[in-house]
């Protein structure tokens, strides 16, 4: 049986001086696991981290996973929107949209 997906919740400003932690965050979830990055309480993010999300992606769906980005808004949502990572990455407007997902996922990939 597969694991439920993993929820990371981020909160604050994901800049430069954090983005060690978020990628440690982000690779202490295993890489065949499903990953949610709950942004609801996100009100900035830089570059770097962006490339910090796009590299755990790569990851993930290198071994099977998923990486899904969920509940941005404000600024948060408009950086992603602006740099098309809501098009490039799987994105949710909610974390239980982005569970649906998963599960939608998984389910397609069951059918033969």
């Amino acid at each position: 049986m597969t694991s439920p997906p993993v929820v990371v919740p981020l909160r604050g400003e994901l800049d430069i001086s954090v983005v060690g932690e978020v990628e440690s965050v982000l690779a202490a979830v295993d890489e065949d696991d499903d990953l949610v990055v709950d942004l609801g309480g996100v009100s900035f993010v830089d570059s770097v981290t962006l490339s910090v999300f796009v590299r755990e992606s790569r990851r993930h769906d290198g071994a099977g996973g998923v990486l899904v980005l969920a509940d941005a808004h404000g600024a948060v949502r408009r950086v992603l929107a602006i740099t098309n990572l809501d098009r490039m990455l799987p994105y949710a407007d909610s974390v239980e949209q982005a569970l649906d997902l998963v599960r939608q996922r998984r389910a397609g990939a069951h059918q033969p």
